[in-house]
């Protein structure tokens, strides 16, 4: 089942701009550095290309709660960010823990040293994302080099869950929930800090905080989605531990769906921000239904 063509509401028109936009800004790139990702492994290709339209969608909600418009540099940005995530998620979640391993080891000379030796053509197309994103923005401004830093600290631990299972399990129950909720939170929270401290120069601190919010809601909706294929690699998350899953998923947005309406000014940014979270928490209740019964859908649903 792929992306809906629906244009009845300006979410679905807007979504349909962006599926073209990001093809634009990130094709080039890709069959430049990256050929074979386009050549030889489309359903990966598009996978990108949706991912990268959700987070251009989540960064024109985001400028406009900073009070910017969604122009077309910032357009591009968003891209770019989505790709940059597309890829950054491959190498933890889809090559086993080794490659996961040499990603973090990346990063960190990346942000310790300013790059790191490339081995493939999938690391040059990351390395290329990469410096184009730091090269829109000031990488030294203190919110979003701490957004940077965090997101890598959550990845890194993420990492190290997954290599040393027991360090969750030798937990009592409920610490051991707490701890997968909190890693759930704090990787997606903070990458869609970092996504808004590319688009703008400033957001006032309170905002911040409501769009970490609407972020660690993101992870725990994906992480649903995903419930089934996770479970196959033997990833373990908040959301394939609980005993009901969708009864909890379903607290946890009507909590923040709240939190946002109140927490954010009101104006096209909150109500686009609100009414992707709600499509996206529709959708991926969905993906999870359709995974428990045909399990080899698990990377293909793309809406």
């Amino acid at each position: 089942m792929y992306a809906s063509q629906s244009l009845h509401t300006p979410l679905d028109q807007l979504f349909s701009f962006y599926r073209k936009q990001v093809v634009v800004f990130l094709k080039p790139l890709v069959l430049e550095y990256y050929p074979d990702l386009f050549e030889q492994r489309q359903d990966e290709y598009r996978k990108m290309m949706e991912l990268s339209a959700k987070m251009t969608v989540v960064g024109h909600a985001c400028a406009e709660i900073a009070g910017f418009p969604y122009d077309a540099r910032r357009q591009m940005i968003g891209s770019l960010f989505g790709g940059c995530c597309f890829l950054a998620d491959s190498f933890i979640d889809d090559f086993g823990l080794d490659v996961a391993h040499s990603y973090i080891d990346r990063m960190d000379d990346l942000l310790t040293k300013g790059w790191f030796e490339i081995q493939t053509d999938r690391e040059k197309l990351f390395y290329v994302i990469i410096a184009r994103l730091f090269a829109e923005r000031d990488v030294l401004d203190p919110l979003l080099r701490q957004a940077i830093l965090l997101l890598f600290q959550a990845q890194k631990r993420d990492v190290t869950f997954r290599s040393d299972p027991e360090i969750i399990r030798s937990r009592p129950r409920r610490e051991q929930l707490r701890v997968l909720r909190e890693s759930a939170r704090n990787r997606s929270g903070h990458a869609i800090l970092v996504l808004t401290g590319f688009l703008v120069p400033a957001v006032p601190l309170h905002y911040l905080s409501m769009i970490y919010l609407a972020g660690s809601l993101i992870m725990h909706i994906d992480d649903h989605g995903d419930c089934y294929s996770d479970l196959h690699y033997h990833r373990v998350t908040y959301l394939n531990q609980v005993a009901d899953p969708e009864r909890t998923l379903r607290r946890i947005f009507q909590g923040h769906i709240a939190r946002l309406r109140q927490g954010l000014p009101e104006g096209s940014g909150r109500d686009l921000l609100i009414a992707f979270l709600t499509k996206y928490f529709a959708t991926r209740l969905k993906k999870h239904r359709l995974q428990k019964t045909h399990r080899e859908l698990a990377w293909a649903v793309y809406d």
